[in-house]
């Protein structure tokens, strides 16, 4: 199985174990966060500097799926603030105010 098949699958089996710790208010998913967006720029850069045209391009594959993993993680962020803000509000007795936060 060739490398630029499995590292895409790869990270994106650890994100979405990621995500679901992070769901799940779990402390654990510090380390796979530090894995993703830590170690995909190293795994680059290490790539570049080893050479060749297969290195360069295995550094490019690890930049492109770091760039759609921190995009997803936008989204994730987005979606558990956005949770936390409905969940806190549902247990107030607050009325929803149009354009306030």
């Amino acid at each position: 199985m060739s490398p630029f098949i499995v590292v895409p699958v790869v990270v994106g089996v650890l994100w979405v174990v990621h995500a679901f710790l992070s769901m799940a208010g779990s402390r654990e998913y510090r380390y796979t966060r530090w894995i993703l967006f830590a170690g995909l720029p190293v795994l680059a850069v290490t790539m570049v500097l080893s050479g060749g045209m297969v290195g360069f391009m295995f550094a490019l594959l690890a930049v492109l799926t770091w760039l759609v993993v921190a995009f997803l993680e936008v989204f994730l962020v987005m979606g558990a603030t956005v949770g936390r803000h409905a969940q806190a509000r549902k247990h107030s007795n607050e009325p929803a105010q149009a354009g306030g936060l």
